[in-house]
């Protein structure tokens, strides 16, 4: 139904409203006019045979009365009364008496009787209406005969007369006797049933049905197939147990059963005087034709209700879907874009008229909306829009767009300012800050420059100190060895003049050595002066280059530290290096003196000893001093390594510095030119 036009849907809609009830009224109609007919024509043939039961139960009880009235005879009470007490013989006169009054029964009944009998207790024919063809006959055995004899009248069962050739019945009486105690006999009648048959048979129900007399046996006594007459029993026909059931049970009803292939119905209709039943049988078929006549007749009815209705609606959803199809094209151009369409049936009266004139109000509202939003679209802000009521959604989202538009872009506006401002400013910071890490860059690959001539500086102070360090090792040993030239010349004064030269001449070279220190001692002080120079400007660089020369001016401290402890060192050598010098002026004063008078040679041998002492314990000091020397060199280099270290590091890092501030320098610059197109922007607007 989804994908139906309205059109489609209206007549689909309405035709379901139109069949529904035709169908549930033509199902009910048709089940209601075929219970009706099929349950009226059950019961017309329930009457059909209760009527035929009727009428077999009065002519068969009129019999019965007349029986009865022969049994109750006085002629016929006395001849069985004397027969019983006396014989036959003795009755003869009472007999013909007897036999002259059946016979004028006979002939006042006419032929519905074959013949009026009276039997003794025996059974025995005594007096008949046609003695000849009766008398000495002997009915002891005859049912109906018993039941009289034991005081119940009755019919007994249907025979074909021997005589007649035509079907009889026997209806039976018994005869009392004059004190109404003792039953002397039988009266009988034999009837002629042909009356009762042709009623029967003249019975029709329908095309195909008819009427059957059948005993409480089952016998037919009188069928539409005159073979079966007193020969065919039903219960000998398969198919109608149901039937035979209800004769068995002497009841009446309506029992369904299958003859021949075809399926029937029959209604059973009991007869309580002779146990006689009259079954009445209709094919099915013939039975519930009128039913499917009613049936074809609603079903021709609803469909001609449902074509006429077919058309009416169809018209009617003409009529209603050719307007709506037109206001439904105005809406897909409208839903495409397009506001230049024209709604027609404007003229009518009715909703769809209402529809089409709403829709071209919605038409001129949307143009409207869309002349505001192409002002809006040329940055016009200034526009004004007024809402048709409180529920034009659009009309009040539109004024709420264009107020929140209008304080947006001055807040843009401002904004914009601000930004352009703030561009101007950080461009020329960051080109500050890039003038200043160029310098910084600079200052650093100076320092770099610096601190490798310090290194450079650091190795030769180094390689000095450690010869140094030689040379008062190797004037130690000369020590030693002059220590030992004195107590050889205390020992034997006869080589003192070879130890004095020897002892000139070793002077003399430690005097030259003296000298040498002192040099040393003095680039090593130019040295500390020179690393405390560069670490007070390595700390002022590390200060200047901020968070980045931190661990620089870490290193700078170390180096000033060096500096102060390779001045100290310095002092102790010079002061070393004086005591030896005085040492080795008294050496060559005490050479002088001793080359002079070798009489004091002795005393100055001593003296040379004791100065030699002092010579000794001097240079060794001087010696242990150069060596500290070297320690604190080595060190001083180590640290000069880690300071060239630390001032690549620098670099790079002021190389990156550099980077990262012209990118800065970048991105202030675009932001500055962002600033600029934002106010250019804003500008077009106007609010």
């Amino acid at each position: 139904m989804k994908h139906l036009n309205l059109g489609a849907k209206f007549l689909s809609v309405g035709l379901l409203a139109v069949v529904i009830p035709i169908i549930i009224i033509g199902v009910v109609s048709v089940y209601e006019s075929s219970r009706s007919i099929t349950e009226m024509a059950r019961q017309g043939m329930i009457g059909i045979a209760e009527g035929l039961v009727d009428t077999i139960g009065v002519g068969m009880g009129e019999q019965l009365c007349a029986v009865k009235n022969v049994s109750f005879s006085n002629s016929v009470i006395a001849a069985a009364e004397k027969v019983a007490k006396e014989g036959v013989a003795k009755s003869q006169q009472e007999m013909a008496l007897v036999e002259k009054e059946l016979i004028k029964i006979k002939k006042s009944e006419g032929d519905r009787l074959s013949s009026i009998n009276l039997v003794d207790k025996n059974g025995i024919f005594l007096v008949s209406s046609d003695i000849k063809t009766f008398k000495g006959t002997n009915v002891s055995k005859r049912e109906y005969f018993i039941k009289a004899l034991n005081g119940t009248p009755n019919v007994g069962s249907v025979t074909i007369s021997s005589t007649t050739g035509r079907i009889v019945c026997t209806a039976a009486a018994p005869i009392y006797s004059s004190t109404g105690k003792e039953i002397t006999g039988v009266a009988m009648m034999s009837l002629e049933l042909k009356y009762l048959t042709d009623i029967v048979d003249k019975i029709k129900t329908g095309k195909a049905g008819y009427a059957s007399l059948v005993d409480k046996n089952g016998l037919s006594i009188t069928h539409p197939v005159k073979e079966y007459v007193l020969k065919a029993n039903i219960s000998q026909f398969k198919g109608m147990e149901a039937v035979t059931r209800l004769v068995a049970e002497g009841k009446s009803g309506i029992a369904e059963y299958e003859f021949g292939g075809i399926p029937k119905l029959a209604a059973v209709a009991h007869e309580p005087v002779t146990g006689w039943n009259i079954i009445i049988s209709l094919p099915t078929a013939e039975l519930y034709a009128p039913a499917r006549s009613t049936r074809n007749v609603i079903i021709v009815i609803g469909m001609i209700f449902l074509l006429l209705a077919s058309v009416l609606f169809y018209f009617f959803a003409r009529n209603l879907t050719r307007p709506l199809v037109n206001v439904v094209e105005a809406a897909q151009k409208i839903a495409g874009g397009d506001l230049a369409v024209e709604v027609t049936s404007e003229a009518r009266q009715d909703e769809i008229g209402s529809l089409a004139r709403a829709f071209t109000l919605m038409i001129h509202s949307l143009k409207e909306k869309a002349q505001i939003a192409e002002k809006i679209a040329a940055s016009d802000l200034t526009v004004k829009v007024t809402p048709l009521s409180n529920a034009d959604t659009l009309g009040n989202a539109f004024a709420t767009m264009v107020e929140k538009l209008r304080s947006q872009i001055q807040g843009v506006i401002e904004g914009v300012n601000v930004l352009a401002s703030a561009g101007s400013e950080i461009m020329a910071s960051v080109s500050q800050l890039t003038s200043g890490a160029a310098e910084t860059a600079t200052s650093v690959s100076e320092t770099t420059t610096t601190v490798e001539e310090v290194k450079q500086t650091a190795e030769v102070t180094n390689q000095k100190a450690r010869h140094v360090s030689e040379l008062g090792q190797k004037t130690v040993e000369i020590s030693q060895t002059g220590l030992k030239s004195i107590e050889d010349t205390v020992n034997s004064m006869n080589r003192i003049r070879e130890q004095m030269e020897s002892i000139a001449d070793m002077v003399v070279r430690l005097s030259e050595q003296s000298q040498a220190i002192g040099e040393i001692i003095a680039t090593v002080n130019d040295i500390a002066e020179q690393s405390n120079l560069l670490a007070v400007n390595a700390s002022i660089e590390a200060a200047k280059a901020g968070e980045q020369g931190k661990g620089f001016a870490v290193v700078a401290q170390e180096i000033r530290s060096l500096a102060a402890q390779s001045k100290q060192a310095t002092t102790q050598v010079r002061n070393i290096l004086f005591d030896v010098q005085k040492a080795i002026g008294s050496a060559v004063m005490a050479t002088e003196r001793g080359s002079k008078a070798v009489e004091e040679g002795v005393k100055l041998s001593t003296q040379a000893g004791e100065s030699i002492d002092v010579l000794a314990e001097s240079v060794t000091e001087a010696t242990n001093a150069a060596i500290q020397i070297a320690a604190s060199s080595q060190q001083q280099l180590i640290g000069m390594d880690q300071v060239v270290s630390a001032m690549e590091n620098i670099r790079e890092s002021s190389l990156q510095m550099a980077s990262s501030t012209k990118q800065t320098e970048k991105a202030a610059h675009d932001l500055h030119n962002l600033g600029q197109r934002l106010q250019e922007i804003v500008k077009l607007y106007k609010v």
